[in-house]
Formats: C-alpha cells, sequence, structure tokens
C-alpha cells in the first residue's frame, strides 16, 4: 500500500520523513499565522504538509505528521487547540493516505488522489466546527465563520499545492528508494 512503512525495508527512511515532515509541518503552521478576530483560531500555511505527509507517507505517516507537527505549533501559538488538532489533522492526512495509498504507483493524479483530498478537507473542517462548539464552547455562528474563512482557505489551498506537486514528490521518492522500479504489492511485502 506504501512505499514507507515501518514494516518495510526503508524503515529508515520512513521515520526520517515522519520526523522532517512533522518539523515542517510545524514551522509551516507558525510562520505565516493570521489570527481570526472571533475565535483563538489562525489561518496557516500547514495544511499543505499534512496532505503532502498522507499523499508520501500514506494513513499511518499522515496522522502522525498531521497531528503531531500541526499540535505542536498550536501548543507555542494556541495551546487550547492541540487536542482538536491533534484529531482534525490528523484525520486529515490519514484520509490523504488512505486514498492516495491505492495509488502510489502512479506519476498522474487519479480520481482517488481527488477523493482523498476531498474527503480529508471535509474531516478537517468538520473537526474544527464541532471541536470549537463543543470543546471550546464558542458559538455556532463563530465557529461556523472561521470554517468558511480561514479553514476552508487552507484546506483549498492544501489541496491544490497537494495534486499539484505530490505525484512529482511521490515519483521521486520512488526512484531514489527503488531505483525507478515500480514494485508490486507482493514484491514490497517479499523484501
Amino acid at each position: 500500500m506504501e512505499y514507507f512503512r515501518p514494516a518495510h525495508q526503508n524503515t529508515t527512511v520512513y521515520i526520517s520523513l515522519i520526523g522532517i515532515l512533522t518539523a515542517l509541518t510545524m514551522v509551516a503552521t507558525i510562520i505565516l499565522m493570521v489570527p481570526f478576530p472571533t475565535t483563538a483560531g489562525y489561518f496557516n500555511l500547514g495544511d499543505v504538509l499534512v496532505m503532502i505527509s498522507g499523499f508520501i507517507l500514506g494513513p499511518l505517516g499522515g496522522f502522525i505528521v498531521g497531528g503531531g507537527g500541526s499540535a505542536l505549533a498550536d501548543l507555542i501559538v494556541a495551546p487550547q487547540y492541540a487536542p482538536i488538532t491533534l484529531i482534525a489533522k490528523g484525520l486529515e492526512g490519514m484520509f490523504v493516505g488512505l486514498f492516495s495509498a491505492k495509488t502510489f504507483k502512479e506519476t498522474r493524479i487519479r480520481m482517488l488522489d481527488i477523493a482523498g483530498v476531498i474527503l480529508a478537507s471535509s474531516a478537517m473542517m468538520l473537526g474544527y466546527l464541532l471541536g470549537e462548539m463543543f470543546i471550546l464552547e464558542y458559538s455556532f455562528g463563530a465557529a461556523l465563520a472561521e470554517l468558511v474563512t480561514v479553514n476552508s482557505i487552507q484546506v483549498i489551498i492544501g489541496s491544490i499545492v497537494t495534486l499539484t506537486i505530490g505525484p512529482v514528490i511521490r515519483s521521486y521518492l520512488r526512484d531514489m528508494t527503488y531505483g525507478g522500479e515500480v514494485l508490486s504489492e507482493s514484491e514490497i511485502q517479499e523484501s
């Protein structure tokens, strides 16, 4: 299902990519922050790396990087959001990974990739909407306003970037790891 998974010969590459992408996700989340006036939420570019991580690392890596990197950023700038972020962004990375894991041999975007990005975007936005209403106790109006403005823009940018450069990164990592060979699932499991 995935090139870089713990039970595979590329465990070192997988763990290294998780560490690097977690740190980059945290930095991308913090580097450009635009606060939202009615909540303590903020616009950021972390969704780009959350989705890219799911795209290249599969569901497990996507969940770890998406939830972990984003929650670490929140612990620094908006700690009350960290538990919500861990789940919402973790699910975002996981859903991209679940769908893109089925297209890992492809060099171009497939409908499954698009479906994964759409489902991931929906999961993230719903996670924040519910989390802000029930955990942070913001009004439905305030939570919805943030969803429509900040969160929707974040996932649109993340989706466009992921669907644009994801296949290039996936091909590069495949070539780097397997010398250009596209291995079948059984060949990956045997190695």
